[in-house]
């Protein structure tokens, strides 16, 4: 099933051709209104006519966590505040500080982001999705529940309960889908099993994790708690939150969302730029971001780009780990 199926399945010549265009927009702004972005294309004597196309990427300085962290909060906007719709800020650290705004064509992207990995993954207008995150609210959400409502599908704003509360709301409810960490889903399942319950017994059909180092094993751990498919999500509060890809059901990979975020692959020590199939670490450029585009993120994982046909039909190249 697709959310967005043109996009979804564009052939890669056209992807190509849009990403080129799309740069060169997103090269113009940058260039014209962020102060970072402009003092390093002059101290590099670049214009935005010397980057043609993706291929001229390299020619650009990467953009670092701690470049958001220097430029925190509005550093790094190309516009007025009043011109910014939302702000997510990652409190998580007392020294690197980050936040990402939004503007409303970039909340609109966002949830449209989030409905093609949800259908991906399983999510349709029969379902009842949730965000379990033990009680805590997480930037994701916003995206999440977003894309879910865009489906028709049934949301339940509960952000996840301790324990047994939480596989009660589970089972009350009737949830079929569910984003939430591995280790709170493998803590859920312990609890019930120490009450007499069994994972299994959850209406759930569908379990979103965010991607995490070892996903394969945790996921598979996770499928085996609950028979059910476990489907890894990609996103990044520096970036855009949850969005940036997603697997499909066949499990092969992230479908990077390359529409809207150019991927490279790095040699993480020299910075050389390396060819599909190559290991190395996950660059990317955001090319329709408004409020704060980045240009040559470090994510800082690691993996290799595939560009092979996937079963599912998508044509999205995929990323995958290790």
């Amino acid at each position: 099933m697709f959310w967005n199926q043109q996009v979804e399945t564009l052939p890669r010549t056209d992807m190509a051709t849009w990403q080129n265009h799309k740069l060169n927009k997103v090269i113009e702004r940058v260039y014209e209104k962020s102060l970072l972005y402009s003092r390093r294309m002059e101290d590099r004597d670049l214009q935005p006519a010397k980057i043609k196309g993706v291929e001229d990427l390299v020619k650009l300085p990467f953009t670092t966590r701690q470049d958001l962290a220097d430029n925190y909060p509005y550093g790094m906007l190309t516009m007025p505040v009043s011109g910014v719709a939302y702000i997510h800020s990652n409190q998580s650290s007392k020294t690197t500080l980050t936040s990402m705004s939004y503007t409303n064509n970039d909340l609109v992207m966002w949830t449209e982001l989030m409905s093609r990995l949800l259908v991906a993954g399983g999510v349709n207008q029969t379902s009842v999705f949730q965000v379990a995150m033990n009680g805590k609210s997480c930037p994701e959400s916003f995206g999440l529940y977003n894309g879910a409502r865009q489906l028709n599908a049934t949301v339940l704003p509960i952000t996840g309960e301790e324990g047994i509360k939480q596989a009660k709301v589970l089972q009350d409810f009737g949830v079929t889908g569910v984003f939430t960490t591995p280790e709170y889903m493998l803590k859920l399942s312990q609890e019930m099993r120490e009450k007499g319950m069994e994972p299994t017994e959850l209406p759930l059909q569908t379990i979103f994790c965010n991607i995490q180092p070892g996903g394969e094993m945790v996921c598979e751990k996770i499928q085996k708690e609950y028979q059910v498919q476990v489907v890894e999500i990609y996103g990044m509060d520096d970036v855009f939150g949850m969005g940036i890809g997603g697997e499909c059901h066949y499990l092969d990979g992230l479908h990077l969302q390359e529409d809207c975020f150019y991927p490279e692959i790095i040699e993480p020590l020299s910075g050389e730029a390396l060819p599909v199939g190559e290991r190395g670490e996950l660059v990317l450029t955001s090319l329709t971001l408004e409020a704060m585009p980045l240009i040559r993120y470090r994510t800082g994982i690691q993996g290799y780009l595939d560009d092979g046909k996937c079963p599912c039909g998508r044509t999205l190249i995929r990323f995958k780990k290790g």
